[in-house]
């Protein structure tokens, strides 16, 4: 459906002068319907200059795709696009690709990315349709991440040196305050998606989250399951219900449980612009033998300015109820970020995050009820060419601060992330 759009579209890169009669040849074969004609007359063909170049590896990512070769057009199309991330014609292309390659997610990030530039109507459209097409996802697909986490007090708790009690000061032990830690970071999910019928898809699927710490904090391990059902499409309205159950440890000891249920909702209001909706409701049951009931809503915006700029901002509230008045209250929170993705491949990412949260009982030993203020700030860096064996890297810098009515809630933490991850 996208190639007849894309070609006829994309051809209008051509306009520019030969450079060299061997490309502006091969260029002619290709336009004239012989693609394997076209590639071999540009097999050895060297780009004297910026704009040769570009015009070779575009030559080369259609006559392979016209080809049925959309893994060999995979490299060109890459580099296009992290060269020129503004051209749309490129992104398109990309995104047919991997959508031949049955890698859907990436297509449809494209495809997003490639609709913020103000596409001619009747060409929107048909991306549109596409982009449904690949909403329908593979039936198994997943993602695995690696990273060695150095944090400035992973533990999140107090650099206070005493605390006041009954009037009296009493020292706060130095293994309970804030320390220095090294640990690794370990992420893996695994979803099945069959499809049961028109725009209607099953989801199953667990994923887990790990934290191995060298001593100086605990170990954190998270597990989670899900199943769910999807119906619907971006264009006109996509609706997720999902049960769930999660289990964490800490310090390689039984923390909590829960079971849950989510109901979510996102449309696109415009071809650059993304609205998300959730509910969510979970039942949590604490080592302790504490319980609580938890009520999570939040909406989310999101805009693409152009192919290289885009925003969102996002907004949560919690309701809790618990066995203990120290468990139950409330809390607000709002997100701000931004991505850029500069010429040549390079991508920066910006997320401020702060949120309120208060809890109703009064702490049993200073007295006044924990009211938590927390705010974060994370800078994410990545390159859209630099891979190995299909894992990408990235690197993460964060600052949290929360200041608390309760000393020993109160801290600071500064942390960094060098890792890969990889979709599959």
């Amino acid at each position: 459906m996208l190639r007849a759009v894309l070609v006829s579209f994309c051809l209008s890169f051509w306009g520019v002068a030969a450079t060299a009669e061997r490309l502006a040849q091969a260029e002619a074969l290709y336009a004239g319907g012989d693609a394997a004609g076209a590639l071999q007359t540009v097999a050895e063909y060297q780009a004297g200059d910026a704009v040769a170049l570009q015009r070779l590896m575009w030559l080369r990512a259609l006559a392979n795709m016209r080809l049925g070769q959309p893994a060999a057009a995979l490299p060109d199309l890459e580099r296009l696009v992290a060269t020129y991330p503004r051209v749309p014609q490129y992104r398109l292309e990309l995104a047919a690709a991997l959508g031949r390659l049955g890698q859907a997610e990436r297509a449809l990030y494209h495809i997003e990315i490639a609709r913020s530039a103000d596409l001619p109507e009747a060409v929107d459209r048909r991306v549109a349709a596409y982009a449904q097409e690949l909403e329908n996802p593979q039936i198994f697909s997943g993602h695995i991440s690696f990273a060695i986490v150095p944090e400035s007090n992973a533990a999140k708790r107090t650099s206070a040196t005493e605390v006041t009690l009954f009037g009296l000061p009493f020292v706060i032990n130095p293994n309970v305050r804030a320390r220095s830690a090294t640990g690794l970071e370990v992420n893996a999910g695994l979803t099945a998606s069959p499809r049961l019928g028109d725009g209607l898809t099953a989801r199953f699927g667990a994923s887990t989250r790990l934290r191995f710490f060298d001593g100086n904090a605990p170990d954190d391990y998270t597990a989670r399951v899900f199943a769910g059902l999807v119906q619907g499409h971006l264009e006109t309205g996509q609706t997720r219900a999902e049960i769930f159950a999660t289990q964490r440890w800490l310090d390689k000891r039984d923390y909590s449980r829960s079971l849950g249920v989510t109901l979510a909702h996102a449309r696109r209001l415009t071809p650059a612009t993304r609205l998300d909706g959730q509910i969510t409701r979970e039942h949590l049951r604490y080592r302790t033998g504490a319980r609580m009931q938890r009520n999570l809503g939040s909406i989310g915006l999101r805009h693409a300015l152009n192919p290289q700029l885009e925003f969102r901002i996002a907004g949560r509230v919690e309701r809790r109820s618990a066995s203990q008045d120290t468990l139950a209250g409330r809390m607000e929170g709002i997100t701000l970020g931004a991505q850029y993705r500069f010429e040549g491949g390079v991508q920066l990412g910006l997320t401020l995050d702060h949120e309120r949260n208060r809890y109703d009982g009064l702490h049993p030993l200073f007295g006044v009820a924990r009211d938590d203020r927390r705010s974060l700030a994370r800078l994410d860096l990545a390159h859209s060419q630099w891979n190995w064996n299909g894992f990408a890297p990235v690197l993460r810098l964060s600052y949290e601060r929360q200041r608390s009515t309760i000393i020993l809630n109160d801290y600071r933490n500064l942390g960094a992330s060098f890792g890969v991850t990889r979709r599959f």
